[in-house]
């Protein structure tokens, strides 16, 4: 009788901090009102039937996209990680690199949910040089170890942002022209070490509609502006862990169908 009673109390004070809460994050409730929906599931798991709620609530979210964003695209997305001094950075908690890593884990499992047949790879870069940690797949398991891996790493030196770029152009070339090319960064730097003219390598993202996008976690780059100008990406800068979350989460979205100029201006 006292565990309904106390549930009945919580539900009551819930419904009255919803009344409260800002409309953008009024889905982040929608997990609370449903203790009563979750049942076990057919494993007898009540894990299985909060995944599948939490399916529902994505799924409704998803129907309220725009009209010019593909859902059926299929994506195949770089994730570029800077891994360079620059992410010890303690302004994000724990550390720039450690929030960065839990997020990223975040993302991959959201990207495969929304997108379910499409493509991931990851590139880190550091010391002016760049490493492919894990090769374009759909294989959401690899991607999750290998970040996993990235937490004892030492961040060192400073990023390339035309290395990775150019890395990550060559491994995309093969993708056919129905699917979409994708560049996402997750940018702490404010230098970047480059061994040749980047305004070239631009020219090849555009070339091949390849889209690059930038999240800078210091402040904001002329350069990454740019890129992301050039090749109709999206370039912000957080401002704290809640604002990071929300722009990689607007990353998992399909992108909207675009048309490029296949020469930069």
């Amino acid at each position: 009788g006292t565990h309904h009673m106390r549930a009945a109390g919580v539900a009551g004070s819930r419904a009255l901090m919803d009344e409260t809460v800002d409309k953008q994050y009024s889905w982040e409730t929608e997990y609370e009102k449903s203790w009563e929906e979750i049942r076990e599931g057919e494993d007898g798991l009540l894990s299985t039937a909060t995944s599948e709620l939490q399916y529902k609530v994505k799924r409704r979210k998803l129907l309220e996209l725009p009209a010019n964003i593909k859902l059926g695209v299929m994506r195949h997305l770089f994730l570029i990680l800077d891994l360079s001094r620059a992410m010890v950075a303690q302004d994000l908690r724990p550390s720039r690199l450690k929030c960065t890593l839990k997020m990223i884990e975040r993302f991959i499992m959201d990207y495969f949910d929304q997108n379910p047949i499409s493509q991931l790879g990851i590139i880190t870069t550091q010391n002016g040089r760049t490493h492919k940690l894990t090769e374009l797949s759909s294989n959401c398991q690899a991607h999750l170890n290998a970040v996993g891996s990235l937490l004892a790493k030492p961040c060192l030196g400073e990023p390339s942002l035309q290395n990775s770029i150019e890395m990550a152009a060559r491994a995309l070339k093969s993708v056919p022209s129905h699917a979409s090319r994708e560049i996402l960064i997750i940018f702490g730097s404010l230098t970047t070490c480059d061994p040749g003219n980047i305004m070239d390598t631009i020219e090849v993202l555009c070339q091949t509609s390849t889209q690059c996008s930038i999240i800078g976690l210091a402040a904001e780059v002329n350069i990454c502006k740019t890129i992301c100008k050039q090749t109709q990406g999206n370039y912000s800068v957080v401002l704290d862990e809640q604002h990071y979350g929300t722009l990689l989460t607007q990353q998992c979205r399909p992108p909207a169908a675009k048309v490029f100029n296949h020469h930069c201006y």
